[in-house]
C-alpha cells in the first residue's frame, strides 16, 4: 500500500501516481532482521534467496540499529520484471528472523 501524503493544502497527494517502474531496474535493496541470528547466516540466508530467483545482488554494508536489536544488510540488486519483483518480495517474505524488506 501507497502512503499518501499531504500537501500544504490538506489535501491528500500521491508521489506515485501515475509512475511505473521502467525494467530492468537496479537499486539497494535493505533487509532488516533480528541481530540474535549470526551475521554470517543471514547473510547467507538472504543470499539464497537471491540465488533462488536469479537476481544479481551485490552486497554494500551493514548496520546494526543503535540499541542492537537489528541489523540492517543493503544490497544492490538488478531485477529484470515486475513478476521477478514479486517473487523476490514474497521469498524474502519466509526469511526467518527478517523484520521488514525495503
Amino acid at each position: 500500500m501507497v502512503k499518501k501524503h499531504l500537501n500544504g493544502n490538506g489535501k491528500s497527494t500521491d508521489p506515485f501516481k501515475d509512475k511505473k517502474i521502467e525494467f530492468p531496474v537496479t537499486f539497494e535493496l535493505k533487509a532488516v532482521m533480528v541481530e540474535e541470528i549470526d551475521k554470517g547466516s543471514n547473510k547467507q540466508k538472504l543470499e539464497s534467496v537471491f540465488d533462488r530467483q536469479q537476481v544479481a545482488g551485490k552486497f554494500v554494508s551493514d548496520k546494526i540499529s543503535s540499541k542492537g536489536s537489528y541489523i540492517s544488510y543493503t544490497y544492490r540488486v538488478t531485477l529484470n520484471s515486475k513478476k521477478q519483483l514479486e517473487q523476490l518480495y514474497d521469498d524474502l517474505k519466509k526469511v526467518e528472523g527478517l523484520k521488514f524488506a525495503l
